[in-house]
């Protein structure tokens, strides 16, 4: 690598107004999974958004805005680009945004990769400090690439930033997606704030105050429920104790509340109010740019709703022994850059993302408490021949509310895949989602004509356990 000069944009840590909704934090992105749901609202809404507005959703499918805009561009989706190649990369950009200093660095980069076969999703963190070379400006900090590009002209910042990022990888990113602080906490306290797992209890005591001063912030270890600001804080703080005072542990923290508002907002409730649809629209109408179009929107928000919490996988470059960055200092400035300058190891990382990412929540973290306390009796069945299994499931569902109205046997120990039995035919649709968050594996069953063994309990679902 030829001789690095660098001419560091001014990094300074952003003013805060003294108004929460005026924040200076700056944000860290919503990854696919949550943004290509928000910004199909976002768009559809802006062509009809009374009627959006208007509507009760009971599936994504069902929006009639949908059918409208389906109409209008000739299909219900568009293929994306790399679904070919069994690989959809997009970049998540996230900035601090209008009103705050320096309000077009950015944060936080994630790139997002689906592969449509298997429904997996792999995201890669990069962190703010790595220096890169960007066309026309030499070696910056990646941090800065956006705010170049919007010198160069409004709204040039995303698409430079993708560029540059896909010189870095060497791989094609055919998409990018960018939104800010504001837009964030607007939608975490849309949908009714999220529920994360905190594997590590940590203490912050000098997280940053909006009026220039420091406050000591604390997560207990298990499951929290994160109002928006809570939210931020969590995602946001680099001097925990406990391991968590790093940018490389704010970026694992980050991942997993992304995780949680993909959950929250693909949930049967949320899509079942009119309210929350409207909050989230409101809270994206300047808060979020991409390059999708409207076909592209749609199909991704199709396949995103059959990525379960298991399928989506974790990966941080960080300056870890076992890295591919180290620290260095060039012109007094703190950056990371590849071991012993080689960036072919960063191409190999982002090559096999999906061969050496983590799975999410590795610590098997228990369902989130339900958030209105579960009414329904369910019926257990061992049918996998394992002893004991029925009665440790009656366990677990009767702590979250559930009536266990009988234990036993299946008909037969062969059954290779968990089942569940709708026996109120989607009457139950708040208990339904639950009984499927303990069960993410299962099959479910609710049509009156599936060949349902008939309950002896009178129960409202019938669950069957099998081998997976």
């Amino acid at each position: 690598m030829n001789e690095i000069k660098v001419n560091l944009l001014n990094n300074r840590t952003a003013r805060r107004s003294g108004q929460p909704g005026k924040s200076s934090v700056k944000f860290f992105i919503s990854p696919l999974l949550i943004a290509v749901v928000f910004i199909g609202s976002f768009v559809l809404g802006r062509i009809s958004q009374s009627e959006a507005a208007s509507v009760a959703l009971s599936s994504f499918e069902n929006v009639p805005i949908i059918g409208q805009v389906s109409y209008l561009i000739g299909s219900s989706d568009r293929a994306l680009a790399g679904e070919d190649s069994d690989r959809i990369n997009i970049l998540l950009v996230g900035m601090g945004g209008e009103g705050h200093d320096g309000p077009n660095l950015t944060d936080t980069l994630i790139l997002t990769s689906i592969r449509p076969s298997d429904n997996r999703v792999a995201m890669l963190s990069i962190p703010r400090d790595l220096l890169v070379s960007v066309p026309n400006y030499g070696w910056r900090k990646i941090n800065s690439v956006n705010a170049y590009g919007e010198m160069q002209a409004v709204g040039r910042g995303g698409e430079l930033t993708k560029k540059t990022i896909e010189g870095l990888l060497g791989i094609d990113i055919p998409y990018y997606i960018r939104i800010d602080f504001d837009g964030f906490r607007s939608i975490i306290d849309a949908v009714g704030g999220i529920d994360v797992y905190v594997e590590t209890a940590f203490t912050d005591p000098t997280y940053p105050t909006y009026d220039h001063g420091v406050q000591a912030i604390s997560f207990e270890e298990g499951w929290q429920h994160l109002d928006g600001e809570q939210a931020l804080q969590f995602a946001r703080s680099r001097h925990g104790n406990n391991g968590e005072g790093s940018d490389f542990a704010r970026s694992r923290r980050q991942q997993k509340v992304l995780t949680a508002l993909k959950n929250k907002f693909m949930s049967f409730k949320t899509f079942s109010s009119p309210s929350t649809i409207t909050n989230t629209l409101s809270a994206l109408q300047s808060n979020i740019a991409t390059n999708l179009n409207i076909g592209e929107i749609l199909r991704l928000a199709k396949m995103s709703r059959d990525v379960e919490r298991d399928d989506i996988m974790h990966e941080v470059l960080d300056n870890g022994p076992d890295s591919v960055l180290v620290d260095k200092l060039v012109n007094s400035a703190y950056v990371l850059l590849p071991k012993n300058n080689d960036w072919t190891l960063l191409r190999r990382t982002a090559e096999g993302l999906f061969e050496n990412a983590e799975m999410a929540d590795p610590t098997e973290a228990p369902p989130p408490p339900p958030e209105e306390r579960v009414d329904a009796a369910v019926e257990i069945r061992n049918g996998n021949g394992t002893s004991g299994v029925a009665r440790e499931a009656a366990g677990q569902l009767s702590q979250y509310g559930f009536r266990i109205t009988k234990i036993g046997n299946a008909d037969s120990f062969d059954y290779k895949q968990t089942v569940i039995y709708d026996l109120t035919y989607g009457q139950d649709r708040a208990a339904l989602d639950y009984i499927t968050k303990l069960f993410p594996r299962a099959q479910v069953l609710d049509d009156k004509h599936a060949a349902a063994p008939e309950p002896s309990s009178g129960a409202d679902f019938l669950i069957v356990l099998g081998q997976n």
